[in-house]
């Protein structure tokens, strides 16, 4: 990968998701489901003082992967602030060979903001600005920024996305929302159309992506390059291939899919010494959007919030299956 990479139209990212899209999360989507043109790490906290281990900066981004063609399709996301140790880091990850760095400036976290990294950095664009500058300069392969419209409101945007490409990102990754908005009101996507006539660059589309009819509609509406999904991503890890191949599920196709989905999460996961309690805290936090379209779907929720063991929960859902007369022959 070099900084002169190609994005192709059309593409579908997965989006970084900070204690969710680490590499056993992206391993499993890819291996099971597959269809992400791209994949996001969770990001990394660029330190106010000292540096990481390089084994660090590593894990983070998940050696299997560093040692597979999927090291091609992931971009390393950094949170980093005015007072942090962004060159040394950046130095850091250029010798490890990371050609893709991604810089957040989305996360809405109240942490975050407080520590002045994510969304925060946009209430300041003169010395957003240097910071952009600065990074590029560091960087030796492609660079790309993914940004809310603002922090309170969206009146700078433009300017954002003028700057953005100005100062020499590659690619800019639009999320629909305010820092404010959190995720309380819905994406304004006409923001991510402004962005499309208003850079020379790719613009990617995020905020409400729930299903294939949302993904049409956002390249429909606003002429975006790609689409990102986050929560939609943690509902369906398998929706970019049935986009791209067309594919409609019923009840019966779904359970089997989160069954799917489930298992070999937990096979990947307790291959690298999990503790069963740190693994069943995370099953339920995937969980949190996977069973809303299936009838029962709360029931099934509440369920897997009562769990035990990762057993339980895999037992439960084919209780549950089995309950609602859907097929189980797979289940097992």
């Amino acid at each position: 990968m070099t900084s002169q990479l190609t994005i192709p139209h059309g593409s579908v990212f997965l989006a970084p998701m900070e204690g969710i899209t680490d590499e056993s999360y992206r391993l499993v989507v890819e291996q099971s489901f597959g269809g992400w043109d791209f994949y996001g790490t969770d990001f990394l906290r660029v330190p106010a003082a000292g540096r990481y281990p390089r084994k660090y900066l590593l894990d983070h981004f998940g050696k299997t992967i560093y040692q597979s063609p999927l090291k091609d399709k992931t971009f390393y996301q950094i949170l980093t602030s005015y007072n942090a140790f962004t060159e040394e880091i950046l130095s850091d990850l250029n010798e490890l060979s990371f050609d893709w760095i991604d810089l957040n400036l989305g996360c809405p976290s109240k942490t975050v903001c407080k520590n002045g990294g994510g969304s925060s950095l946009l209430r300041d664009l003169p010395r957003l600005t240097g910071l952009i500058k600065l990074i590029r300069k560091n960087i030796k392969g492609f660079f790309s920024v993914k940004v809310r419209i603002g922090y309170h409101d969206g009146k700078d945007f433009i300017e954002l996305i003028k700057m953005l490409n100005d100062q020499g990102a590659q690619l800019i990754t639009v999320h629909a929302r305010t820092r404010d908005q959190m995720y309380k009101e819905p994406a304004d996507w006409s923001y991510i159309k402004s962005a499309v006539q208003n850079s020379n660059v790719p613009i990617i589309g995020n905020g409400d992506l729930w299903n294939q009819t949302d993904i049409k509609t956002m390249f429909e509406q606003t002429g975006c390059h790609g689409v990102m999904l986050g929560r939609g991503a943690m509902k369906q890890p398998w929706i970019a291939r049935h986009y791209k191949q067309k594919i409609d599920l019923d009840q019966n196709d779904i359970i089997q899919h989160i069954f799917i989905f489930f298992r070999a999460y937990i096979h990947e996961v307790q291959k690298r010494g999990m503790f069963e309690r740190g693994l069943v805290k995370q099953l339920k936090s995937l969980s949190r959007f996977m069973f809303e379209d299936l009838n029962q779907g709360e029931i099934i929720r509440r369920e897997i919030l009562l769990s035990h063991s990762s057993v339980e929960i895999l037992e439960k859902i084919k209780t549950i299956a089995e309950k609602e007369e859907l097929s189980v022959m797979h289940l097992s």
